[in-house]
């Protein structure tokens, strides 16, 4: 299928720029994988916090009403314990591409997925924190923090290819005249902010 083969290349183009950009390398992975057992009894604690803050805003309390919430948190869980075991694999980087497509169907915005990223790195911070020698503590959040920012860009990127080929595939057509009237459009804003922030005090 081609949308896969795509989207297997745009992967593989983020895992360079993450390696290049924030420095995800195999020892990140292998800083958490030798404290797993630690981080793995943790993992319900950040989940319930996690879902708590979810069912407790409306906004978000909704996505719920038609998915058991327990049932998303479960795979939630898996994915945090997948993460800190080191069990990181192309299928796992490829699943969290693709996890843009359920927040698509699912109505689920990136920002509200980058906050939760975030106030789960924090929650992970604390737990750090309390657990391990200072230095040490930084170092296990540097790694997961940096793996965490990896896979939210993954899943942001996922998100935006898969509205784009859904939008070329309904109005058919190709990817090169779908990209030059986006270019046009965007031109066209560019154009009328910088003038805007131009005649700005």
């Amino acid at each position: 299928m081609e949308i896969l083969e795509h989207a297997k290349k745009r992967l593989h183009e983020i895992l360079e720029d993450a390696k290049h950009l924030i420095g995800v390398k195999q020892e990140d992975i292998d800083i958490l994988k030798e404290r797993k057992e630690t981080l793995l009894s943790w993992a319900d604690d950040l989940m319930d916090d996690f879902y708590n803050i979810l069912l407790s805003y409306p906004k978000t309390a909704k996505v719920f009403e038609k998915i058991p919430v327990e049932q998303i948190k479960s795979k939630n869980k898996k994915w945090y314990e997948q993460l800190v075991s080191g069990n990181i694999d192309e299928k796992f980087y490829e699943f969290q591409f693709f996890v843009g497509l359920i927040h698509v169907y699912w109505k689920i915005d990136n920002d509200i997925m980058i906050f939760m990223a975030n106030r789960l790195k924090m929650n992970f911070l604390k737990k750090s924190s309390e657990f391990f020698p200072p230095e040490e503590a930084v170092k296990v959040f540097h790694s997961f923090s940096k793996l965490v920012d990896f896979l939210i860009a993954l899943t942001v990127e996922g998100y935006i290819f898969i509205i784009r080929e859904a939008l070329i595939d309904i109005a058919g057509f190709s990817p090169g005249l779908v990209d030059n009237m986006m270019r046009m459009k965007l031109e066209e804003i560019y154009k009328y902010y910088k003038n805007e922030f131009v005649k700005s005090p």
